[in-house]
């Protein structure tokens, strides 16, 4: 799922990792957003190791999720390799 360091930052930061679809403006297109904080909305938990995981309820879930951090220690989220879902 994600590499150590990325684990030693979200447990900094929580411990828990929000992800969901989201519809970007190129048409039917909809990209992973992930956040350590829950944004709006029901999450339900998917996973608990080594990082607690959250999505939307009723979410098709991926056969694997990488996480990695920005420049900015934000957390981004990568749908079985890719940013966006299909």
């Amino acid at each position: 799922m994600a590499g150590e360091t990325v684990v030693e930052e979200i447990r900094s930061q929580g411990g828990s990792v929000y992800v969901w679809p989201c519809k970007r403006c190129c048409g039917g297109t909809i990209s992973l957003d992930a956040a350590t904080s829950p944004p709006d909305g029901e999450f339900e938990l998917v996973t608990a190791e080594p990082l607690q995981v959250f999505a939307r309820p009723g979410m098709r879930l991926p056969r694997e999720l990488h996480l990695e951090l920005d420049r900015k220690s934000r957390v981004r989220a990568y749908w079985d390799g890719l940013v966006w879902m299909v």
